[in-house]
């Protein structure tokens, strides 16, 4: 995704963005090893910018508009402040002190610089600069797509509470997980491991992005240092094909026929 730096302009020099799931964060001491294996990365020299999910507080924004029906503006703006209360908490000091939120890019470059994995509290650079549809359609996956296309980043994963995309409506089945997918494909299914709205960016910017099930931390270390994990590759170029692999034999899993339909799983707006 990095284009380099060009005269004139400031280099954020992002490693990687990470978007942490906010269902990440049912789970307290879940959450705390995942934040570790990030703060393990910064240590080492990674330069990381993670985009916080809304997590409970966007649930009950959801659950609020679905009995009053909420004007769009104020469901906007209600689940960008839930990102926001969701990454205060991943910096907060009980988990780690080397996580820091900041509300400005200058700020995360200076978190970084400090050798600091930088949390963005999104919702001014979202009120400020107003890039993406107030609807549900677009989730904090989206917002991940584009920070990290705005920043130049190296990399772009996607932490949730599932190993990645399956094929068939076969959720959690390894045989059907599906290693690589093209980002035109994934964008047509609607809502998957990622929103489509996130995969319809990566598609028109042609970048690349990486879902991993963060209830296994250490498959962001592996990944992040360059390991083959357990995920599914979403692949922004066009004429990019989709993989099945079985993971409990490591071999390839006969592709669904071509008249059959490939419907991927799991997760709502």
């Amino acid at each position: 995704m990095a284009e380099g730096s060009i005269r004139g302009f400031t280099s954020f020099d992002i490693d990687i963005v990470i978007k942490f799931g906010g269902s990440l964060t049912r789970d307290l001491k879940l959450c705390q090893r995942l934040i570790g294996n990030i703060t393990g990365l910064s240590n080492a020299g990674q330069r990381i910018i993670v985009v916080p999910g809304g997590g409970r507080t966007d649930k009950v924004v959801e659950a609020i508009d679905r009995e009053q029906s909420l004007a769009a503006d104020t469901t906007h703006r209600a689940c960008a402040l839930a990102q926001d209360q969701t990454g205060l908490l991943l910096a907060d000091p009980s988990f780690s002190d080397g996580l820091v939120a900041c509300k400005t890019l200058a700020s995360c470059r200076a978190a970084l610089d400090r050798g600091k994995a930088a949390v963005l509290l999104p919702s001014r650079l979202l009120f400020d600069l107003d890039p993406i549809e107030k609807t549900f359609d677009v989730t904090s996956d989206a917002v991940a797509a584009w920070l990290a296309w705005l920043v130049a980043a190296q990399r772009l994963v996607v932490l949730t509470d599932v190993d990645g995309v399956f094929a068939g409506g076969n959720l959690g089945s390894k045989a059907h997980l599906i290693r690589q997918v093209p980002a035109a494909r994934l964008s047509t299914m609607g809502h998957t491991a990622i929103d489509a709205c996130a995969a319809a960016f990566l598609e028109a910017r042609q970048m690349d992005c990486t879902i991993l099930n963060g209830n296994f931390p250490d498959r962001l270390t592996a990944w992040a240092e360059g390991g083959s994990v357990v995920g599914t590759v979403v692949l922004g170029r066009s004429g990019a094909t989709s993989e099945l692999y079985d993971l409990s034999r490591r071999r390839r899993a006969r592709p669904p026929a071509a008249n059959q339909s490939v419907r991927l799983s799991g997760k709502t707006p």
